[in-house]
């Protein structure tokens, strides 16, 4: 037993010893202390990490971006949509030559860059951005050289693996204030499977769903005063058995929605 215990240390050990080497191949780069970083470091200021399914027609990506350590000759930026935990390909999108610059990218001509139209962009998708920086001294860095403590840091405003979250539209061509009723339906009998759809209003979002059976009704009630309703569809499991409608204030009953529903209902 004890030689057993002593080799499952052992290899424990060899473990935790090969993860410590493979990070520290990369650059555990400090952005508080660029004085002693010979990395290619990039920062980027992006105006807005949220855009509305709605608006990207006529939005625009915007940033500045910056190399504090005065080391980067170019800073390279690409881009791919995720879907549903499914990306399409990466392409490349610009390449800045000096710092600091102003980005603006239309998102339709983001779209056009990966071959499809904004309308091939839901809400719940993800627009990741990669950047890769060539150095003065022709270093070259991508996401893949830093360490996770950099670029799983947004406080750092890395410029080499961020994202914009495409969130479903508010409702704007329905009286907002009022009840709304949710009617839920399982077509196999036994709940959503994981399933919701969330109600956000001003900010503050609820999530309706049902475990047992094949139906079920909610009323929410929108207080008078709210300014933003936005109603989204999160998947779980057994899509195809998931359908729902909506009924607004006003009467009128959208839907249905599924089987397979979409994220956003507008």
């Amino acid at each position: 037993m004890k030689n057993t215990f002593n080799y499952i240390l052992g290899l424990l050990v060899v473990a935790v010893a090969t993860v410590a080497c493979e990070d520290k191949d990369k650059n555990p780069l400090n952005v508080f202390d660029l004085e002693n970083s010979k990395a290619p470091y990039v920062r980027i200021l992006v105006d807005e990490t949220i855009v509305a399914k709605g608006d990207l027609g006529t939005a625009t990506f915007t940033a500045t971006v910056d190399d504090p350590s005065d080391n980067v000759a170019s800073w390279e930026l690409s881009v791919s949509i995720e879907s549903g935990g499914v990306a399409t390909d990466t392409v490349a999108l610009a390449t800045v030559n000096s710092f600091p610059s102003d980005i603006s990218i239309p998102y339709t001509d983001i779209a056009s860059a990966l071959g499809i139209t904004v309308d091939d962009i839901s809400g719940g998708d993800f627009i990741r951005f990669l950047g890769k920086s060539t150095g003065t001294d022709g270093t070259v860095t991508t996401f893949e050289n830093y360490s996770a403590t950099v670029t799983g840091q947004p406080e750092q405003l890395q410029a080499f693996n961020f994202i914009v979250l495409v969130k479903c539209s508010a409702i704007s061509d329905a009286t907002i204030a009022g009840t709304w009723i949710i009617d839920m339906q399982d077509l196999y009998g036994d709940g959503w499977d994981g399933a919701f759809v969330t109600f956000e209003i001003d900010g503050v979002a609820t999530n309706y769903t049902f475990t047992a059976g094949d139906a079920a009704t909610f009323n929410v009630d929108v207080p008078a005063g709210t300014s933003s309703l936005v109603i989204s569809y999160t998947s779980g499991a057994f899509e195809e058995e998931h359908v729902y409608t909506i009924q607004t204030p006003d009467g009128d009953v959208r839907g249905p929605f599924g089987p397979n529903p979409s994220p956003c209902i507008n």
